[in-house]
């Protein structure tokens, strides 16, 4: 019960240190510490506590460290000064991490008859700062893209704009690696790509992705990413003609194993297609 409140109480730009110390005995396999089991043990108004004082460590963090400071800019002859700024923004980023963590564990332990608006206020927050992120900050932008991902898979509130986030990095992420880990996780939240209006300027960024898709050897080979390119049939009927171009321009040079499988898709789309789409 002790340990409980001194974590809820821990979370405080005042006691920084011990929330952080606790996040680190959670990491710490050999240590019995859990965070996942703490959150869960705690009452309803501790939990709502607990939301409100995340959202007040992350307000005061993002104000005490804007985000148009995070990119790091070179400017000569300011050594100590950038090491200074520096040092703190490592730190800065070091408590979003933290309160990160807490959050993502916080979203399977959410009951409908919470006040969870600080939570959704600080995952909404998350989520905007996520592209601000420098690109040696990797773990935590994992992180960030975990919770917009659990976030879509359990329909909370906003959920539209978490999916659309996760499907973007996730799309994007699976296009670089040759692992199917990324396809695999694209293919559970395909359905967020229905978010994105054709239409808008917003599709576009991710339409030549798509595209590179029906192209990409790990998505034609793996079962879930061809489930995927199916799915991609449903998004519009404009996007199913650029389909069909991308796919025809690549026909001649693809081995013959490989046209099996792209059969396959469009037998897929096919199956699953009605109205207009079919036609």
């Amino acid at each position: 019960m002790e340990k409980r409140e001194t974590f809820v109480q821990a979370v405080s730009k005042e006691l920084i240190g011990e929330f952080l110390q606790f996040i680190q005995l959670d990491k710490d396999a050999s240590d019995p510490f859990s965070l996942s089991e703490l959150l869960d043990e705690l009452s309803r108004k501790q939990k709502e506590e607990l939301w409100q004082r995340l959202k007040n460590l992350l307000t005061h963090v993002l104000v005490e460290s804007p985000v148009d400071s995070w990119q790091p800019v070179e400017a000569p002859g300011e050594g100590s000064m950038e090491t200074e700024q520096g040092s703190k923004m490592k730190k800065n980023i070091e408590i979003i991490h933290a309160i990160t963590s807490v959050i993502l564990a916080s979203v399977s332990v959410i009951n409908e008859s919470e006040n969870y608006e600080a939570l959704l206020e600080c995952a909404v927050i998350l989520n905007g700062v996520l592209y601000a992120l420098p690109d040696s900050e990797r773990e935590l932008q994992g992180s960030i893209q975990d919770l917009c991902v659990m976030w879509w898979e359990r329909g909370l509130p906003a959920k539209e704009d978490m999916g659309k986030t996760a499907f973007v990095m996730l799309l994007r992420r699976s296009l670089k690696t040759k692992t199917g880990a990324d396809i695999c996780r694209l293919w559970r939240i395909h359905r967020a790509l229905y978010c994105f209006d054709y239409d808008l300027e917003e599709s576009r960024e991710i339409e030549d992705m798509l595209l590179e898709c029906f192209i990409n050897v790990n998505y034609i080979r793996k079962e879930e990413g061809r489930r995927f390119l199916s799915s991609l049939f449903n998004w519009n009927i404009n996007f199913i003609k650029m389909i069909h171009g991308t796919i025809k321009n690549q026909l001649q040079g693809l081995q013959k194993s490989l046209m099996v499988h792209i059969a396959e898709v469009y037998f897929r789309a096919w199956r699953k297609a009605s109205g207009k789409i079919l036609e």
